[in-house]
């Protein structure tokens, strides 16, 4: 996550968001269905946009609103989430935090079949945050967050999750200096996502989603890089990696977003 202080973005509509996919290489759609129970029965979802059960593979995305959090959805917060969200500075930043968390919680306690506020998390390998319990274990998850807006994406299997707000700022230029290398550089400057701007977000999220995905951070950053070709792929260390895929969810004009899993992305919904 850039940490820059952002102006509002816009907000997305009340509909289900569009996906741009480009494939790295990973496997196809599972097939099979997993004993997970859909969300659909205990999170408010347009009408028409309901998500079905999570297979195994697939990735449901939520998209949240921090600064129009539902009645009673702070209910499920610990201690130690409300004490966190008391200590920010600006008393916005806290209340985001805190809905960020909240939703997460709605979000994964009903694809578990458990109370929101009973859920317990833990740091899995490479610094991971994981559900410790109560439910079927396996339950894969990434939050990012930026300004009011935060990016959830649920899977069963690997997935990592990033959202920027797109604007300028003074300290792009030494931010792509020390954490791009020339090929991409040159990519951005062409304006791979339409602008320069929109470029250089386009491959900070993909890039960040990516190490969330794999566990390993920003400490990586530098290391890795998204090779804009045809088709597109991610790179480490110089070699394009396999068995994943990029998804673009196309939340509003001034955000970027993306996901990395291995497998597809079935849809986008925004939490009522």
């Amino acid at each position: 996550m850039l940490r820059f202080t952002a102006r509002q973005p816009t907000r997305p509509d009340r509909t289900a968001h569009g996906l741009v996919m480009v494939d790295l290489g990973g496997p196809g759609p599972a097939e099979r269905r997993s004993a997970m129970s859909s969300p659909a029965s205990a999170i408010g979802v347009r009408p028409g946009c309901q998500p079905r059960p999570l297979s195994r593979g697939e990735v449901h995305a939520w998209v949240v609103d921090l600064d129009s959090p539902a009645t009673g959805l702070l209910r499920s917060l610990n201690a130690a989430e409300r004490d966190r969200a008391g200590r920010y500075l600006s008393t916005r930043d806290g209340a985001r935090f805190a809905a960020s968390r909240a939703a997460l919680r709605v979000i994964l306690g009903s694809y578990l079949s458990a109370s929101p506020a009973g859920l317990r998390f833990a740091t899995g390998p490479g610094g991971r945050p994981a559900v410790a319990g109560p439910g079927p274990a396996g339950l894969e998850f990434s939050l990012a967050r930026t300004a009011g807006l935060a990016l959830i994406a649920v899977s069963l299997k690997t997935v990592g999750a990033d959202i920027e707000v797109v604007r300028p700022h003074a300290g792009l230029a030494d931010l792509a200096t020390a954490r791009f290398g020339s090929a991409e550089a040159a990519c951005i400057a062409r304006g791979c996502a339409g602008t320069a701007l929109m470029s250089f977000y386009r491959h900070w999220t993909a890039k960040e989603a990516y190490l969330k995905a794999i566990g390993i951070g920003l400490a990586g950053l530098a290391h890795t890089a998204l090779d804009c070709s045809h088709p597109p792929a991610i790179r480490f260390r110089g070699s394009p990696v396999s068995g994943l895929r990029l998804w673009l969810p196309d939340v509003s004009p001034e955000i970027a977003a993306a996901i990395v899993s291995s497998g597809p992305v079935a849809g986008c919904w925004q939490l009522a």
